[in-house]
């Protein structure tokens, strides 16, 4: 099995899952990577991802705190960039530039203008872009896909998700606008939004969304982003979807994700259906996980699930990104599905600041970018 040398940059929270991730592939007999680096400003962090691998792998990885000092010391196949949002784009687009595959953490930058020039930046080098979206590659996800396309709800109709609840302690660089570029809306919702384009296979259309700060200040930290948006998404084939976000909802917290068809609904718990004599039949997660299992194709199972790995989604994304590198093929989401799922958080805040719905493609297309205009000024994009 041909092995890939690759580089982690960026040591911080995130990380510790990339990290695990090659841990069990590497466990399950899939040791197709060999990490040769760690790289951080904050020589601590990489020392300590260096030692976490160092216990899977025969070889510590070597320790380096600047882009320039490792590029003049390894020659890696591969990074793997674990960074803040802002960064994105300037250390994807020199690695690429580099000759240098790249699976980069999600959203794929911090506007759709960064994002765009990581994507033009593949392109030219012919390099592999993979972004780490994992939501849509756990088990249960798979098997909501599953169950919508053999027809088990009927036509989809609506989805709902809704995460709504209070959090009084500030979030790091995920509070500033110019560093995060938005709240959980944007950095978690391109997992809502590849979750919706994944299980439904259609894309959004048109958004209508209100975005509000209504804590400006959380323990003496200035808040710059959302902290709570409602938003509607039309999608093709005349499916709604209806998001609520919020982290200043006290005392009460809700939490779901539902998509209701024609003739039933399904969520994290199963799918309710309606029978001939309009009564309801229930299917629990779990039988729709051995179902799915038992019916899928075999180069579908393996692929999405190698080496019987259900449970670890970063492991499952990291070999995706190592197939596409040794086949030089698409991964399963690249570049381009990345870019789509970022239009839709987005498409937020441009329909909030104008007070309008805004269509979908106007944000791929950088029709309409109000919003991200102060970002991309600040940053020089």
């Amino acid at each position: 099995m041909n092995k890939i040398k690759i580089a982690l940059i960026g040591c911080g929270g995130i990380a510790n899952a990339h990290v695990q991730g090659y841990c069990e592939l590497s466990l399950n007999g899939l040791n197709v990577f060999d990490i040769v680096a760690t790289v951080d400003v904050n020589e601590n962090n990489a020392i300590e991802k260096s030692r976490k691998i160092g216990s899977f792998q025969v070889k510590k990885p070597k320790i380096y705190t600047s882009i320039d000092s490792f590029l003049s010391n390894e020659e890696v196949d591969a990074v793997d960039i674990c960074l803040p949002h802002n960064l994105h784009h300037v250390i994807a687009t020199r690695f690429l530039n580099e000759g240098i595959d790249v699976i980069i953490e999600k959203p794929l930058g911090i506007t759709m203008r960064a994002a765009r020039m990581i994507i033009e930046a593949a392109n030219k080098n012919n390099r592999i872009l993979s972004v780490a979206e994992n939501y849509r590659r756990s088990i249960d996800n798979r098997a909501i896909w599953w169950t919508i396309n053999k027809g088990l709800i009927g036509k989809p109709r609506i989805v709902l998700w809704y995460e709504a609840g209070w959090n009084p302690i500030p979030w790091g660089w995920r509070e500033d606008k110019f560093i995060a570029g938005g709240s959980w809306v944007f950095d978690g919702g391109v997992h809502l939004a590849d979750l919706d384009r994944f299980q439904l296979g259609k894309e959004a259309v048109e958004v209508y969304a209100v975005a509000k700060l209504y804590e400006p200040l959380k323990k003496g930290v200035k808040i710059t982003v959302d902290d709570m948006t409602m938003a509607i998404i039309k999608y093709e084939d005349n499916i709604v979807a209806q998001w609520l976000w919020t982290r200043v909802a006290p005392a009460k917290h809700i939490s779901n994700r539902i998509i209701y068809g024609s003739k039933g609904a399904i969520s994290r718990e199963g799918v309710r259906i309606i029978d001939e004599n309009d009564e309801v039949k229930e299917i629990g997660m779990h039988l729709l996980r051995t179902r799915m299992l038992n019916d899928l194709d075999k180069g579908i199972k393996n692929r999405w699930f190698p080496a019987n790995i259900y449970a670890n989604t970063f492991a499952t994304e990291l070999y995706d990104f190592y197939r596409a590198v040794i086949e030089r093929q698409k991964p399963e989401v690249d570049g381009l599905e990345a870019y789509k799922d970022m239009a839709i958080p987005l498409a937020f805040y441009e329909s909030s600041l104008l007070d309008k719905p805004v269509y979908v493609k106007d944000i791929e297309n950088l029709t309409i970018e109000n919003y991200q205009k102060e970002i991309n000024e600040k940053l020089g994009i």
